[in-house]
């Protein structure tokens, strides 16, 4: 069946074989071309139907084909609509970076960035150049321009790089500077292929990409040593060096360090166990120090001494570690008097006397060259001939004697006496104790019995004498 049998018709100037939809790109021509050619073919149409004829004439056929060009009306004004709500970009290319990964950084850290580099325009982009320029704390490691050849529309490629946080860089957020350019490139009827520069030739499009620069406090003790260089029982004000380090990235703010001392360990006055630092930068150490007592009573051996160091992070939010420092206490003599005794045993006024005094070691090193010497002797009614004398070596838990001599005054008082000695001797020198140790002791010395001749007797028998001589006298008158 025809078209004039039908009622259909076409203008002699318009011959419609087919209706097609064919989009090529979303440019302002190709929209505007599609909707003229729709546009006359819905109007030819409309305008060849006879509504008197229209349901005289019309078939299965025929209401297929109206189907037809209802759906060819609904897309065109979808494809209107959908061109007018477009962005601006989606005519033209756009090039940026859309992820950055990674951007947490450490100072001193060199990582490889990987960045997602779009083109968010309808125009593919052609050459894409681009240039990064480091900060005074980022900065690339390798090249600092690269080249995409061809970036299509709506797709994207991964640029890698290399970047380099500064050692001691402060905790932040920092950029690395980035400038893209690029050629668009797209097809004008008018003038075929068409490859424009972007932006205008010899300028940039910053991109700029930020990273996170966290630093962490590292705090470590090193170098530790004292003053003596070898401490010992009864040592007084011992010196502790202690080397604090910040081995972090970031830089701690009033440090404090406090020794905690025990029953071996006492500070030698208020304070000494406690050194301020305040600010410690990254990277730097600082020496602190400690004045200890050491008691008389502690064992040889290595003591380990805690050590509190609290600081404040950069946020200033206090925080702190506990460690301990190594103090090495060494052996050493100590020699005590077990016993003394003189000969007379009972001593009087104006009596030469033989004092023996025996000396042990009870300490944890030999003794050498141990010797006792009288102190003191100034305030006593002694008058010594032999005031000190030599014992030898003595070793761990060994005794060994000494012997004075010494000359009672004859007026000397029945009492007892304090006798003050001074016991003294090297450490053992096979173990390169060369120090000398001095133990000041005392033991008493008891006169027994009071000199026959008193101060003031003589006076006293002639006035006695002198009393009874006259009353004799009166008695034979």
């Amino acid at each position: 069946m025809g078209a004039e049998e039908t009622g259909w018709g076409y203008p002699k100037k318009c011959k419609v074989q087919n209706a097609k939809v064919k989009v090529q790109s979303l440019d302002g021509d190709s929209e505007f071309l599609f909707a003229v050619c729709s546009s006359q073919l819905i109007g030819r149409n409309l305008y060849v139907i006879s509504p008197s004829l229209l349901l005289e004439r019309m078939t299965q056929r025929d209401t297929v084909a109206l189907k037809k060009v209802v759906v060819v009306l609904a897309l065109c004004l979808y494809i209107s609509a959908f061109s007018v709500v477009m962005p601006a970009s989606g005519a033209f290319s756009s090039v940026v970076i859309t992820d950055v990964e990674p951007t947490e950084f450490h100072p001193g850290e060199t990582k490889e960035v990987v960045l997602t580099v779009k083109n968010n325009g309808a125009r593919d982009a052609r050459d894409v150049r681009l240039i990064f320029a480091g900060s005074e704390w980022l900065s690339l490691v390798g090249p600092t321009v690269f080249q995409i050849n061809t970036l299509n529309s709506w797709c994207s490629k991964e640029v890698k790089i290399v970047v380099h946080a500064k050692e001691g860089t402060p905790n932040g957020v920092y950029s690395i500077d980035v400038g893209g350019n690029w050629y668009e490139s797209y097809f004008n009827p008018a003038k075929g292929h068409v490859a424009d520069p972007k932006p205008a030739e010899g300028a940039y499009t910053p991109m700029d990409i930020s990273f996170n620069v966290k630093g962490d406090v590292i705090i470590n003790v090193g170098n530790v040593r004292t003053e003596p260089a070898h401490v010992r029982p009864g040592d007084e004000d011992v010196r502790i060096h202690a080397q604090i380090w910040n081995s972090g990235e970031a830089s701690a703010k009033d440090v404090e360090a406090r020794l905690i001392c025990n029953e071996q360990f006492e500070p030698s006055w208020s304070g000494t166990d406690r050194y301020y630092i305040g600010k410690l930068d990254a990277g730097k150490s600082v020496e602190s120090l400690f004045h200890v007592d050491v008691t008389d009573n502690v064992k040889a051996g290595m003591y380990s001494l805690p050590l509190y160091i609290l600081y404040k992070d950069t946020a200033n939010i206090p925080d702190g570690i506990k460690t301990s420092i190594d103090v090495l206490v060494e052996r050493k003599p100590e020699l005590e008097i077990v016993s003394s005794y003189t000969e007379p045993t009972n001593i009087s006024p104006d009596d030469h006397v033989i004092l023996h005094v025996r000396v042990k070691n009870v300490g944890s090193e030999e003794a050498e060259s141990v010797s006792v010497r009288v102190t003191g002797e100034a305030d006593l009614p002694f008058d010594f001939a032999v005031k000190s004398d030599h014992v030898g070596n003595l070793k761990v838990n060994e005794t060994g004697d000494a012997i004075l001599e010494f000359d009672v005054d004859k007026d000397a008082a029945k009492r007892i006496y304090p006798l003050g000695l001074e016991i003294r001797c090297v450490g053992d020198r096979d173990l390169g104790d060369d120090k000398v140790y001095t133990f000041d002791r005392q033991i008493q010395v008891e006169v027994t019995s009071s000199s026959s001749s008193i101060p003031g007797f003589e006076v006293l028998f002639i006035l006695i004498a002198l009393i009874l001589t006259f009353i004799m006298r009166r008695k034979r008158v």
